[in-house]
C-alpha cells in the first residue's frame, strides 16, 4: 500500500515538471517575439523619420526657392502680359541672381539644357545642402519648357540617406498686379454708402489725419473684405479720430453674442471683416501717375469731326445741364454727337463733348494737355447719355496740380444708363483715365432707372460711383489728394458734383467686385514677377 501511493507521487512530480517546461517554452517563444516586435518597430520609426527628415528637406528647398523668386529684382513692362522675349530676359536674370546668391555657400553650375517626356526645356539646378543633420539635405531644380517660357516650374528634392521626397510648384512670370486685390484703392479720403455692398478690401492711402479720417462708411454698407489704412492708431488718436471701438489694448470690441460693437464716434458704422492700421502700400503700381504711359492707345484711333454746339455747365443746377450750380460751375460749349459708332476714335481736346445715344467700338481715346492748364480749350469735360461701350475709354495722363478747379475740367461723366462691355476686346479694363474725374452716374439727381455695369478696372484721379452700378473689377482712384484739406474724396454711393464731399439724393445700389487673378491693364508700367501658384503644390516619391 504504501509503494503505491509512493509511485503516484512520482507520477504527480513527473507532469508537474513537464508543464514547467511548456512554460518556459511559452514565454520564450513569447520573449522572441516581443524582441523581434520591438526590432521592427525601431526599425519603423527609424524609416518614419527618415522618410519625415526627407520632407521636411524637401519643403526647406521649395521654401528657399520661394524666397528667391520673391527676392530678385526684375525689369518692368506697360504692357498687360509678359511676352517670350520678356520671359526669356526674366529667366535669365533669374539664373544669374540665383547664382549668385550662392544658397549656403554652394557654387550654383549654369543653366542647362533637358528633354524628358514633355518636351524640352532649360534647367537650373543647385547643389546638394545639408538640412539640420548631415543625413538630411535638399536640392532645389527651376526648369521650364520651350513650349510655356511664361512658366517656370520649382521642384526640391529632399533626401535622407536612402529615402528621397520630392515636391515641385509653378511659378508664373506675370505683372505686380498687387493693387487688384483690393475693391477700392485712393489715394486721399474714401466714403462708402447707400447700400454699398464691397465684396473684398478696400485701402486708402490718406496720411493727413489732421484733415479728416481716410475712410468713413454708413451704417447701411457692407465690406465683406478689411479696410485697410495706412495710419497707425496714436496718429488718429491724436486727432481724436476713431474709426472703430477699440479696448485699452487697441482691440476690437465684441458683445457677449460675438457682434461687433459701434460707438457715435466711429467713422466706419457699416458691417466690415476688420481694420488694419499702418499698412504699407510699398509704391504699389497703379497708385502714382509716373505708372501711366497710354500713348499706344492713342497711337490707333483717329480723330472725330467737330460738331454743333449746346451750352452746358459743370457742377450744374439738379435736373438742369444747362444752369450752373454755383457761380465758379465751368460753361462748356458742347459737341453734341447723337445715334453714331465710332470704332477706335480720338476725341480732340477742347470738344467737352456731349454723346447721346452713341455705341463705342475698340478704344475711345479722349485727349487731354499733360502738362495741366486751367483752360477750356486745353482739357476735356466730356458727358456720356445713354451710351454703349464695346471696348475701352482711356486718356492722355494730365500732370496733377494743385489748382482747386482740376476736378472740372477733365471729366468723364456718365448719366443715364451706361451698358459696358469689353469681354471681346480687353477685358482687364473699362476706364483707364488716369487723373481724370471720373463720375458714374448723375451728380444732380438719381436718374429713374439708369445704372452701369463695368467689367475690369475703372482707373481715374478720382472716381465717384452712384445710383445703381454693378461693378466686377477695382477701382483705382490715383490723385494725389495730400494737397486739398476738405473735398477730393473718392464717393461710392451719393455724392454731390464729382471731387466734393456732399450727398444731395439718396437711392441706388451698388456692388464693387475685385478680380485678383485679372491683369493690370496695358499702360500701367509696373515690375515683372514670378508668382508662386500655390494650388499647383504637389508631393511625389
Amino acid at each position: 500500500m504504501s509503494s503505491i501511493r509512493k509511485l503516484v507521487c512520482r507520477k504527480r512530480q513527473g507532469v508537474a515538471l513537464i508543464i514547467s517546461m511548456i512554460f518556459v517554452l511559452i514565454f520564450s517563444a513569447l520573449a522572441v517575439s516581443m524582441a523581434s516586435l520591438s526590432g521592427t518597430n525601431v526599425q519603423l520609426a527609424t524609416n518614419q523619420h527618415k522618410v519625415n527628415s526627407a520632407l521636411d528637406a524637401a519643403q526647406s528647398g521649395l521654401e528657399c526657392g520661394k524666397y528667391l523668386v520673391a527676392t530678385v529684382v526684375l525689369q518692368s513692362t506697360g504692357d498687360n502680359t509678359v511676352s517670350a522675349d520678356q520671359a526669356n530676359t526674366v529667366w535669365t536674370t533669374f539664373c544669374q541672381y540665383v547664382q549668385d546668391t550662392a544658397l549656403d555657400g554652394q557654387t550654383v553650375p549654369a543653366p542647362t539644357r533637358f528633354t524628358d517626356s514633355t518636351g524640352s526645356g532649360d534647367q537650373l539646378i543647385t547643389p546638394s545642402i545639408d538640412f539640420a543633420s548631415t543625413d538630411a539635405a535638399f536640392e532645389i531644380r527651376f526648369y521650364r519648357y520651350d513650349s510655356d517660357p511664361c512658366t517656370i516650374k520649382l521642384q526640391s528634392t529632399g533626401t535622407d540617406r536612402e529615402v528621397t521626397k520630392q515636391i515641385g510648384m509653378n511659378m508664373a512670370i506675370t505683372k505686380d498686379n498687387e493693387v487688384l486685390k483690393y475693391a477700392i484703392a485712393s489715394r486721399g479720403k474714401m466714403w462708402v454708402t447707400q447700400n454699398s455692398t464691397i465684396y473684398g478690401p478696400i485701402f486708402s492711402t490718406w496720411n493727413k489725419p489732421e484733415w479728416g479720417a481716410p475712410v468713413e462708411t454708413t451704417a447701411d454698407t457692407t465690406v465683406e473684405g478689411s479696410i485697410n489704412t495706412v495710419l497707425a492708431i496714436a496718429d488718429l488718436e491724436n486727432e481724436n479720430i476713431q474709426l472703430e471701438t477699440l479696448d485699452a489694448n487697441n482691440n476690437p470690441v465684441f458683445d457677449e453674442y460675438g457682434n461687433r460693437v459701434y460707438s457715435e464716434a466711429d467713422t466706419v458704422q457699416g458691417a466690415h471683416e476688420g481694420i488694419n492700421y499702418e499698412v504699407s502700400d510699398s509704391d504699389m503700381p497703379g497708385m502714382d501717375e509716373d505708372d501711366y504711359d497710354t500713348s499706344a492707345y492713342e497711337s490707333i484711333c483717329t480723330d472725330i469731326s467737330a460738331a454743333s454746339t449746346t451750352r452746358e455747365y459743370f457742377p450744374h443746377l439738379a435736373g438742369d445741364y444747362s444752369q450752373p450750380k454755383a457761380s465758379w460751375s465751368k460753361a462748356y460749349d458742347r459737341n453734341v454727337y447723337e445715334n453714331q459708332t465710332f470704332t477706335n476714335a480720338k476725341l480732340p481736346k477742347g470738344r467737352h463733348a456731349l454723346f447721346r445715344n452713341c455705341t463705342f467700338e475698340g478704344v475711345l481715346f479722349i485727349e487731354t494737355r499733360e502738362s495741366y492748364q486751367d483752360s477750356t480749350s486745353q482739357t476735356n469735360n466730356v458727358r456720356f447719355e445713354n451710351c454703349t461701350f464695346n471696348g475701352v475709354i482711356v486718356t492722355n495722363v494730365p500732370s496733377s496740380t494743385n489748382h482747386w478747379s482740376w476736378w472740372t475740367r477733365n471729366v468723364l461723366y456718365f448719366t443715364g444708363e451706361a451698358t459696358f462691355d469689353n469681354t471681346s476686346s480687353m477685358q482687364e479694363t473699362t476706364i483707364l483715365a488716369p487723373n481724370f474725374n471720373v463720375n458714374l452716374g448723375n451728380t444732380g439727381a438719381l436718374d429713374e432707372g439708369g445704372g452701369n455695369v463695368l467689367t475690369g478696372a475703372v482707373i481715374g484721379g478720382i472716381v465717384d460711383v452712384r445710383g445703381n452700378a454693378e461693378i466686377y473689377g477695382t477701382i483705382i482712384s490715383m490723385y494725389d489728394t495730400s494737397a486739398h484739406p476738405n473735398g477730393y474724396v473718392t464717393n461710392i454711393g451719393a455724392a454731390d458734383d464729382g471731387g466734393s464731399e456732399g450727398a444731395v439724393y439718396s437711392g441706388g445700389t451698388i456692388s464693387i467686385t475685385p478680380s485678383a487673378d485679372q491683369l493690370l491693364p496695358s499702360g500701367i508700367t509696373s515690375p515683372i514677377v514670378i508668382q508662386p501658384q500655390q494650388n499647383t503644390y504637389s508631393e511625389g516619391l
